[in-house]
């Protein structure tokens, strides 16, 4: 399946539902109305909440649950690249 093709089972999207909502920084939101994601994309994955979500802990939790499950580590095989560091020549 290329990356074109990919669809979020929905299992994990409801996974995903819940990671958003575990990092949500406050108790009520009219933007997402205190779900933690705004909207589902085409794909299948959840839209987090900029204004209440805390991106990086959503980020990283969705992390730690995409790696143990193949087909979702590869989807996301960026988020597991170690990033270059720059060279001491620039």
């Amino acid at each position: 399946m290329s990356q074109d093709e990919f669809r979020l089972a929905d299992e994990h999207l409801e996974a995903a539902k819940g990671i958003a909502g575990e990092n949500r920084k406050r108790r009520s939101c009219k933007l997402c109305y205190g779900r933690g994601w705004s909207g589902v994309g085409q794909d299948n994955t959840i839209i987090l909440c900029h204004k209440c979500v805390d991106q990086e802990g959503a980020m990283k939790a969705w992390k730690d649950y995409v790696e143990p499950i193949p087909e979702l580590r590869e989807y996301y095989k960026d988020m597991f690249e170690e990033q270059e560091p720059e060279s001491e020549d620039s």
